[in-house]
């Protein structure tokens, strides 16, 4: 009987053991249901209960390596930021992230139907009617509201969404469109980070001297010369017939306190040839500023020959004349006991006073409350026996400094 019985059991076990594997593969093929379960919520439009049974396939051992989960849950996203009136821009950035999941588990020709371009009706550009659903279709919703709020000022969205864009598909335009969508809507962080993306493209672009321009600045308000000039170095190669960074870079020398080697730069423009009269100008208000009159003088002379009309280069080489002349004056009224040595000094200053006065009467002519010619006009008056012109001049500038 013993053996009987042992005969019995074992064909139990069997069994049980063959009921185990039946319900492990019920549960395997279950999951895949419940995959296809959710995608047939998604057409009906039931997007809770899609969500739901999606992210519960994500979340099976058995389905979380399928690529279509994730496309579909990036579809559900894009659902969500369209119903949003495209204002879910948090919704078009989680779109995003599960087709990148999808794309990073897919073969090729899975990759190529996540990318697929949509297909919209040509007599109405807003409505889809085939082609890509997925990433295609949500950086084809990305762009074109963009441009939209672009069009109607709404930085804000514009920005917003061109972000997500531009990690879809980087392009120079579109960072600079971030960056300036975010400018204009008080981001300066993300305008700043945008707009130096722009500058690293080696594609021109027409809007790329504008980005230059802008970061450049930011780094000279929050006194980072060293990037500030790398970053004017760098689009002086770019955009070598723009001498607008030419002389921002002089102005950052001059703010990193780098004197001498804003001269030589100078210099070595003018050594090249054709130097423009702005590249003249600033330099003798280099050498002005150093304390080489004679030197600065001549450079000022040189701008003006290309410009008799340049206001800045007229003072420049009014000052540096009148300086000379100032020092000739302190020189004769030491030499106390020479009265040849004397005269022959003070001759030398008027006749340098008397070449800096028609500079600054023409400085004074473009702008008759100019403080800085009016005093130095004064003394020239004075120096040369002008009394009515001396009291005229200090008639004028005690009623500006009057408020008058």
């Amino acid at each position: 009987m013993n053996k009987t019985l042992i005969e019995t059991i074992k064909p139990m076990k069997r069994l049980l053991f063959t009921a185990l594997l039946s319900f492990l593969v019920i549960g395997a093929s279950a999951q895949k249901k419940v995959l296809k379960s959710a995608e047939k919520a998604f057409k009906k439009g039931e997007m809770a209960e899609a969500a739901t049974l999606a992210n519960q396939a994500a979340g099976d051992a058995e389905t979380e390596n399928d690529p279509a989960v994730y496309s579909l849950l990036g579809k559900i996203s894009l659902d969500k930021f369209l119903q949003s009136d495209f204002k879910d821009y948090a919704a078009a950035s989680e779109s995003l992230a599960q087709f990148n999941k999808a794309i990073s588990i897919s073969d090729e020709k899975g990759v190529e139907k996540i990318k697929e371009a949509p297909v919209f009706n040509p007599v109405d550009a807003t409505k889809w009617i085939g082609g890509g659903d997925q990433l295609g279709l949500l950086e084809h919703y990305l762009v074109t509201v963009s441009n939209e709020a672009l069009g109607t000022e709404d930085f804000k969205q514009a920005y917003s969404l061109l972000k997500i864009a531009y990690e879809i598909s980087p392009s120079v335009e579109k960072a600079f469109f971030v960056g300036y969508g975010a400018e204009n809507s008080d981001d300066e962080e993300t305008a700043m980070k945008y707009y130096t993306i722009v500058t690293e493209y080696d594609s021109a672009y027409d809007n790329k001297s504008y980005a230059f321009q802008t970061v450049i600045n930011k780094l000279s308000i929050d006194e980072n010369f060293e990037e500030a000039l790398a970053m004017t170095r760098k689009a002086q190669e770019d955009f070598p017939d723009d001498k607008t960074f030419d002389s921002w870079e002089v102005d950052l020398l001059i703010k990193a306190e780098k004197m001498d080697e804003a001269i030589e730069g100078l210099k070595g423009l003018v050594e090249a040839g054709n130097a423009s009269k702005q590249t003249y100008y600033t330099l003798a208000y280099l050498q002005w500023n150093n304390g080489d009159l004679a030197i600065a003088e001549q450079t000022a002379m040189e701008a003006l020959k290309l410009d008799p009309d340049y206001l800045d280069a007229l003072y420049v080489a009014a000052s540096a004349i009148y300086n000379q002349a100032a020092e000739l004056m302190t020189e004769a009224n030491t030499t106390i006991d020479d009265d040849a040595k004397y005269k022959e000094l003070k001759d030398k200053a008027a006749s340098r006073f008397k070449d800096a006065q028609p500079l600054f009467e023409k400085c004074l002519a473009a702008d008759p409350n100019d403080l800085y010619s009016l005093r130095p006009l004064s003394t020239i008056y004075d120096q040369l026996g002008f009394d009515d012109k001396r009291d005229a001049m200090l008639d004028r500038i005690d009623k500006i400094e009057g408020g008058e």
